[in-house]
This record gives C-alpha cells, structure tokens and sequence, in this order.
C-alpha cells in the first residue's frame, strides 16, 4: 500500500472533486465509508447530491470557520491523504477500508485514537482499490492538528497494515527522501505556501509508485493513475519506452504551470535506465 498527503485550501473543491462521476470518469459508485463520528451526510447515497455536499463540507470546515473568528489563521487547512493498494492485491470491502482510515488518521496524528478533540475527518471511496481521506487540520479545542512526518507515520502504519491483511509488502528502503532541494524550489515553494517544494513531493511519489510496481510496465501505468501527477512518456521508433517526466497536476510554479522533471533530475535512481536495470535484476510478484 502507498499512501499520498498533500494540503490544500478548498474544502469545497475537494469534496467535489471525491463525489464527481461525470469529469471523472473513473469515480464510480463513490461514498463515506468511514468518518470522524460515523455519522455525516453521503453525497454518494443522498437523493439531494449537491445539498448533501454542502453539508458535508460545513460540518468538515465546521472548526475552521471558529478558529477563523477568533483569529487563528491556517491558510491550508486542509490535509488530504490517498491510500492505495497494489494492483494485485485482493479487493478489500469497504468495512476494511474504514479500518485503515481510522488507523491512519490515527497514526499521522489528524484523529488520534481516543481523543475526543481530534480533527473531522471522511473517507471516501470511488473506485475499488484506493480511498481518499479529506480532513480539516484544526481541532475541537481549535489548535492545529500536530502530524509532522504524517507521511513516514502512515507508511509504518501502512507496513503493518500489508501484513495483517496479506497485501503486497513492500520495500521500504526504496521511500528514503535523496538530498536537499535546490534553492530556488525552496523559494517557488515558499510563495506558493507549500510546505515541500515540487522536486520532494514528486520524488516521494515515484519512489512508493515505484515499490509498488513490479515491471517498467506497470510503474508507467501507475505513474499515468496517478491523480495527482502530470506524466509524459518519451518512445524509441521500436516502441520501446525511452524516459519519462513527471509535474504535479495542480501546477508548481508561481503562475500556476507545471513545472517537469525528468526521473534523473529528482535522483539519480529514479532514472529511467536505473528503473530499467532494478527490474531486470528482480522477478515480477506472483498472487499465487
């Protein structure tokens, strides 16, 4: 399992984006399959879709909008965190789905166990291998949520997870951050309010898309489902693939445009070349 955690400013926007089936035309059947209290209003279920979203986002913003009135600003207040499963691991049911969340929320420090004042939180799920779980950072007693290395905390929780469901366990000395981010992507990311400049949050990306891959085959298919990248794919007249480069979809450039990378300019192992060997030096999993 992979996990993927940005933040974002627009609850509305993502609530939309989770429920939408018609620009998106691979959320099928989306709903809540888990939640802060169990008990908010389903988009996916409601007969008044749109008023349903409305609710949902003002019970979600609903500690927000206090923190604002008394002055407590947090420009990205939202934290959005995609979990997904290897491609061939076995479908699991929504029940368990909302176990994972619940233990994620937990672990990253958004809705610690047993902690009535934790953030609000959903978990939705539109397609049959992954959920999105979109929370707002502050608490009931109107702090904001500690979850610093929420990433690396959900990939420990993660780690157990693949094993106490039988999953796909994957290598996790393949997600060690490489080096310091130049300069000027710590200045881009800074006026755009992101806390990791593009260069890191890429290279965090491919390095989990690529310990959850098998083949060059199946790394580029994930890189291209991958809602949050840009990718392109470069060929030799064979048809053989010949390099890749990658941007986020949401743009990281201080106007708003993707900025690419090549695999090579984000580490050196992420190459393609280096790619290609890593392949070749192991046998694909087998579900058997």
């Amino acid at each position: 399992m992979i996990a993927s955690i940005e933040s974002g400013k627009d609850s509305a926007g993502l609530i939309r984006y989770l429920f939408d089936t018609e620009k998106t035309k691979n959320h099928t059947n989306p709903r809540v399959v888990a939640s802060w209290d169990g008990f908010v209003p389903d988009p996916g279920r409601a007969d008044d879709a749109a008023t349903a979203r409305k609710l949902l986002v003002a019970e979600l913003d609903l500690y927000v909008k206090r923190a604002r009135r008394l002055g407590r600003a947090c420009r990205h207040h939202v934290w959005h965190c995609l979990i997904r499963a290897a491609s061939d691991d076995p479908l699991l049911d929504d029940n368990a789905w909302a176990s994972i969340a619940r233990r994620v929320t937990s672990a990253t420090g958004i809705a610690p166990e047993d902690d009535p004042d934790g953030c609000r939180w959903v978990a939705v799920r539109h397609a049959s291998g992954h959920i999105h779980i979109a929370a707002t950072r502050f608490r009931a007693d109107l702090r904001v949520a500690q979850h610093g290395n929420d990433y690396l905390s959900a990939d420990r929780e993660l780690a157990t997870i693949e094993k106490e469901y039988g999953l796909r366990q994957l290598i996790r000395r393949d997600r060690a951050p490489a080096g310091r981010s130049l300069r000027a992507d710590q200045e881009i990311a800074r006026l755009v309010g992101r806390r990791q400049t593009a260069r890191e949050r890429l290279r965090t990306v491919i390095r989990a898309e690529l310990a959850a891959a098998s083949s060059t085959k199946e790394f580029i298919h994930q890189l291209n489902h991958t809602e949050s990248l840009l990718v392109e794919v470069q060929y030799f007249p064979s048809g053989d693939i010949r390099s890749y480069r990658v941007a986020l979809a949401e743009g990281n450039s201080t106007a708003g445009r993707p900025i690419w990378f090549s695999g090579s300019q984000l580490a050196p192992d992420l190459s393609f070349p280096k790619i290609q060997k890593r392949f070749a030096n192991i046998r694909p999993h087998s579900s058997d």
